[in-house]
C-alpha cells in the first residue's frame, strides 16, 4: 500500500491563477441571507427577501452578471405562511410552504413552481398535512432523490415509548403529478429507543430510514457497543427490508449513506475501538457497504484500517476528534477519492441556584483524503492538519475534476507554511479574534495522494467572506461561494 501522509507543498501565487478563477456578483440588498438554488446550462440561480420581506429570485451568467430578478409571489395570504425552501429539479423550482388554518386546525405543506425564468405557476400543490391534535414531528420535511426525479415528503407520528412511532410517507414524481410511493409505516423499532439520523429517497422511489437504536438491558453485552444502526427500506413494490450495522467491539462513530454511481448507495462511516487505551479514542477503522437500490440487496461490510489519520503523538483529549465522510468521488480507473474531516460536538450542561446553562463545543479538524482502487484497497492516505473550535466559519466544501480532488476551507492565514502538526495554529472564534488574520484555502490531491496546499486570497485583500456551510459544488471543479449578500463562483482545474 502506498502511503502519502501530511506531505505538504505550498505553491505560488502564480500556481493559483493558472488553476483557479473566482469572480463575485454584486451585492444584493437583502434582509437576511442568499440561499443558493443551483446552476444549469451556464446560469446560476439564488433566492433571497429583499428589505420589504419580499421572496426575490435572481439568475446570473457565468462571469456573475445579473440576468434577471422577479419577485416569487404564492397565492396564499402573506402574512399565514411559511416559506421553506426549494429545490433545485432537472425542470423547474420547487418551493414549499408551510401554512396552518386556524379553522380547520390543521398545517398544510404546499409545493409551488418557478420555471427557469422565474415565472412562478398559480398552482399550488397540498403535498403533505397533520390535524392540530396529532402527536406529529418532522412535519414538513423532504428529500430529493440523487438524480433530482424523485421528491420524499414525510412526516413521524408519535407512539408511547414501547409503541412505534408511524413514518407517514409521499414519494412525488419531479412535476408532483404522480405518486410513485406512499405510505403510513410502522418503525421495527419501539418509540423510547431510537433517533432517526437520515430519512432518504433513490431514483426508483425506494424510502430508506437510517435510525440510531438504543439497546435493551438485556440486549447489551460487556464490552459491546450500546447502541447499533438499523436501516428500514419501505420499498417501491411495498416489501420491507431491514439492515443492522453493528460491528464487535466497536462503537460506530460516524455512518451515512452517500449516493453513488449506477443508483447505488454507499453505507460506510468509522468506528472506535472499545478494548480501552489510547486506541478506543481512535476512529481510524472504516466500513464501507454498497447498497443497490434496484435489487434491495447490501454487499457484506468490507472493514478497512486506515493508518495516519491522528498525529503520531496526541496529547490532548480534544485531539481524539472522529471523522466523517464528506463526499466520495469515482475516478477515471474506477477507484474512489474518499474525502472525510474530523467533527464532534460536546454538549456540556452546568446546574447552580440561579438555573441550568447548556454549552455547545464545536470541532472541525484534520482533513484526510483516503484514495482506494474500485475494490476499496487502499492506495494513498493524505491527511492535512487543520483545528476549528467553535470557528466562524467552519468545516469544508469539496469537489472533483479530472481525478484531482479540491478542498476549500478557512484557515489563519500564518498556516500556510505549515507543513505538520506541531506548526499548525489553532483557529478559534474568541473575543479578540479577527477575520483578518484568515484566508480561503484550497487543498489538492491529485490521483496518487500527492496534496498542496495554497491560499485562494487572503481576507486582507478582501472583505469578502464565504460561508463555507451555505456554499455549494455544482459541477465538477465548480463551487458557488456564498458569502450571505453576496455570490461568487470558484472554477478550480483546467
Amino acid at each position: 500500500m502506498k502511503k502519502i501522509l501530511f506531505t505538504l507543498l505550498v505553491l505560488s501565487q502564480v500556481a493559483i491563477s493558472q488553476e483557479i478563477t473566482l469572480k463575485w456578483a454584486e451585492k444584493i440588498p437583502t434582509k437576511g441571507y442568499i440561499s443558493i438554488l443551483g446552476g444549469k446550462n451556464g446560469l446560476y440561480y439564488t433566492t433571497h427577501t429583499n428589505k420589504e420581506d419580499q421572496l426575490i429570485g435572481r439568475t446570473y451568467d457565468s462571469n456573475m452578471n445579473l440576468k434577471n430578478e422577479k419577485n416569487i409571489t404564492f397565492n396564499l395570504e402573506d402574512k399565514k405562511y411559511l416559506y421553506g425552501g426549494a429545490y433545485f429539479l432537472n425542470n423547474n423550482i420547487l418551493h414549499f410552504i408551510t401554512e396552518r388554518q386556524k379553522k380547520q386546525d390543521k398545517t398544510f405543506l404546499y409545493t409551488g413552481f418557478s420555471d427557469f425564468n422565474l415565472k412562478t405557476l398559480d398552482k399550488l400543490n397540498i403535498v403533505d398535512e397533520v390535524n392540530d391534535d396529532e402527536k406529529s414531528i418532522n412535519f414538513g420535511l423532504r428529500s430529493i432523490s440523487p438524480d433530482s426525479t424523485k421528491v420524499l415528503i414525510y412526516h413521524e407520528n408519535t407512539g408511547r415509548r414501547k409503541d412505534p412511532n408511524v413514518l407517514v410517507y409521499k414519494v412525488y414524481n419531479s412535476s408532483i403529478t404522480e405518486i410513485i410511493n406512499e405510505g403510513a409505516a410502522s418503525l421495527p423499532i419501539k418509540s423510547k429507543n431510537y433517533s432517526t439520523e437520515e430519512v432518504r429517497t433513490d431514483n426508483v422511489g425506494n424510502v430508506y430510514i437510517l435510525a440510531r437504536i438504543i439497546k435493551e438491558k438485556n440486549e447489551r453485552v460487556k464490552g459491546q457497543s450500546d447502541y447499533y444502526y438499523k436501516l428500514v427500506v419501505f420499498a417501491k413494490d411495498k416489501t420491507i427490508k431491514e439492515f443492522d450495522f453493528d460491528y464487535a467491539d466497536n462503537d460506530i462513530s460516524y455512518i451515512d449513506m452517500i449516493p453513488g454511481k449506477n443508483n447505488t448507495f454507499f453505507c460506510t462511516g468509522f468506528l472506535t475501538n472499545l478494548k480501552g487505551g489510547k486506541k478506543k479514542l481512535l476512529s481510524d477503522e472504516m466500513f464501507f457497504a454498497t447498497l443497490d437500490c434496484n435489487t434491495l440487496k447490501l454487499s457484506e461490510s468490507k472493514m478497512i484500517k486506515v493508518p495516519g489519520l491522528y498525529p503520531d503523538e496526541i496529547k490532548r483529549s480534544e485531539d481524539y476528534v472522529p471523522y466523517k465522510i464528506r463526499a466520495i468521488y469515482e475516478k477515471s480507473n474506477g477507484g474512489f477519492s474518499i474525502v472525510a474531516e474530523q467533527y464532534k460536538l460536546i454538549i456540556t450542561t452546568h446546574t447552580t441556584q440561579y438555573g441550568t446553562t447548556t454549552h455547545y463545543t464545536y470541532y472541525y479538524c484534520d482533513i484526510a483524503c483516503i484514495q482506494t482502487d474500485k475494490q476499496t484497497n487502499i492506495e494513498s492516505i493524505t491527511r492535512m492538519p487543520k483545528y476549528q473550535k467553535n470557528a466562524g466559519n467552519p468545516s469544508i466544501i469539496s469537489t472533483f475534476k479530472n481525478d484531482k480532488t479540491y478542498v476549500v476551507y478557512e484557515d489563519l492565514s500564518s498556516n500556510l507554511a505549515a507543513e505538520n502538526d506541531k506548526k499548525t495554529k489553532r483557529s478559534t472564534k474568541t473575543l479578540f479574534s479577527s477575520d483578518s488574520k484568515n484566508s480561503l484555502f484550497l487543498f489538492t490531491i491529485d490521483a496518487e495522494g500527492k496534496p498542496s496546499k495554497e491560499v485562494i486570497y487572503d481576507y486582507k485583500e478582501s472583505k469578502i467572506k464565504p460561508r463555507i456551510m451555505t456554499s455549494r459544488a455544482t459541477n465538477n471543479g465548480e463551487i458557488l461561494l456564498n458569502a450571505d449578500d453576496q455570490i461568487g463562483v470558484l472554477k478550480i482545474g483546467k
